[in-house]
């Protein structure tokens, strides 16, 4: 059960610890390059990741249905464990942590994908805050003046980071995996809720 008190508790002391931090460009902290364009498969050993497969918030709510075949002009492009996939063209933008545990993939040319240095920022931190309504807002003000969003590579370097400590990286990353809970459940009750409205509806009608 998520403990909506110690969600805010965090984030009150978040609040506090941001005043008194710097700053870092993203390229300072991450890699940064573009996703692969090539044409897919419907079968094959990698998966190639695009944006239909997530919702507005980054979840991967669809598997890939296509592929790619296992070659040395694929292998570069691999994703590691880490690894943040960010919309940077299109209608939507959204930032994703890549986990091993999905299989190997590869990401589509609509991504730029971001390797964060470990040893300065965690992945699953810089994903939270990439995803914030303020990010998200400054990356569409960089796209201004065109029908789709469209984030060139030196913009995005240019994104400032806050570089907090590792340990206040960590409660971050946690209270972000909190929340993601706390949606899930409400998403959960509220489905139940109108299912249960639905079927009492359906017997009321059919009773009579």
């Amino acid at each position: 059960m998520v403990n909506s008190k110690y969600i805010r508790t965090l984030h009150l002391n978040f609040e506090k610890l941001y005043k008194n931090i710097l700053n870092k460009k993203l390229q300072h902290i991450a890699q940064i390059r573009f996703g692969l364009y090539t044409k897919p498969k419907y079968k094959g050993a990698i998966q190639y990741l695009q944006a239909k497969q997530f919702d507005n918030s980054g979840n991967m709510v669809n598997t890939s249905d296509m592929f790619l075949d296992e070659d040395n002009k694929i292998l570069p492009h691999l994703l590691m464990d880490g690894d943040i996939l960010l919309a940077g063209k299109g209608f939507r933008i959204f930032s994703w942590r890549y986990s091993e545990s999905l299989g190997p993939a590869v990401a589509s040319s609509i991504f730029f994908v971001i390797r964060p240095d470990r040893n300065k920022i965690a992945p699953d931190y810089l994903t939270t805050l990439l995803n914030m309504k303020k990010s998200l807002a400054y990356f569409e003000q960089l796209s201004s003046g065109t029908n789709i969003n469209s984030i060139r590579k030196n913009e995005l370097g240019e994104f400032p980071v806050p570089l907090l400590p590792m340990k206040e990286q960590m409660k971050i990353s946690n209270l972000s995996k909190l929340h993601k809970e706390q949606v899930q459940l409400l998403e959960k009750y509220t489905q139940l809720a109108e299912d249960r409205y639905n079927g009492i509806l359906n017997k009321l009608i059919t009773d009579n």
